[in-house]
């Protein structure tokens, strides 16, 4: 405990001047004995004295000597009103004027205490709790600023996905049979959707409807023929059309729709 401290802050005392601008106040307050013990709001005024009600007894302020059960005590310095301690619980009345208070600080309220030796005060639990709001305000900040963090991330992963997902619409393919002819694909595919993928066989290229039209994408591989493996084994990939045959060795050929002649190295077949 910083005694030092403690001497430089005093119990302060207010009193009214009971003038005009300062009169003494006229209190009507019901308290409950504790202890043997009433505490006023403000100090009584001596002259005015305190009055009492209540309890179904008549009761009567002594200055000295035993409390009776019936008889009551007024420290008018510090506004406390004694009782007898059989009388604790009892609500009672107390009228009397108020000419000030008793300011205390508080370093000089305990609330633990060993013996007679104070070990915490009032102050130093408020001083705990102001270093405790302190603490939880830096937390406060750091969640926020880790909560505003978070806002950004999920802002930034919502715009990625949005392009991700518009760079999906824009190049996803579903593939369809093909069609002979350019006016073919408009008849066989009146209300295509986006994505839908056909190949033109005759001018041998890919059409995709973009949700507007249907966009050239590229030439048709797909229709210059298949791939053909003559071998006495299975192959490995099924990218291949298999012609088994125990005498031949692993030979690549290349079928293809043709009414004219292939290259060398293709097989052809040639369409009624």
């Amino acid at each position: 405990m910083d005694f030092p401290k403690l001497y430089n802050d005093p119990v302060l005392y207010h009193k009214r001047k009971n003038t005009y601008d300062d009169p003494y106040m006229s209190y009507d307050e019901t308290h409950s004995i504790l202890n043997g013990r009433i505490f006023l709001t403000e100090n009584p005024n001596r002259e005015n004295r305190v009055v009492v009600i209540g309890g179904n007894i008549e009761w009567k302020e002594i200055e000295d000597g035993e409390l009776e059960d019936d008889c009551y005590r007024v420290d008018y310095m510090m506004g406390v009103v004694f009782f007898n301690a059989s009388n604790d619980g009892k609500e009672l009345q107390v009228k009397y004027v108020g000419e000030g208070a008793h300011f205390f600080p508080a370093a000089r309220i305990w609330i633990k205490r060993s013996g007679n030796t104070v070990v915490e005060t009032l102050q130093g639990l408020i001083d705990e709790a102001e270093d405790c709001i302190i603490r939880m305000n830096e937390r406060i900040l750091e969640c926020e600023r880790v909560i505003k963090r978070c806002i950004e991330i999920t802002t930034w992963c919502r715009q990625i996905t949005s392009q991700y997902e518009r760079v999906v619409e824009e190049t996803k393919k579903k593939y369809y049979p093909s069609v002979n002819n350019y006016s073919d694909l408009i008849v066989e595919y009146p209300n295509p959707q986006v994505g839908w993928t056909v190949a033109v066989k005759n001018i041998k290229t890919v059409y995709r409807w973009d949700g507007f039209e249907w966009v050239d994408i590229g030439v048709s591989e797909v229709y210059e023929g298949f791939n053909i493996l003559l071998s006495a084994y299975e192959p490995h990939s099924l990218n291949y059309i298999w012609y088994q045959d125990e005498s031949l060795s692993p030979t690549k050929k290349r079928v293809v729709i043709s009414n004219a002649a292939p290259e060398t190295g293709q097989i052809w077949y040639k369409p009624d």
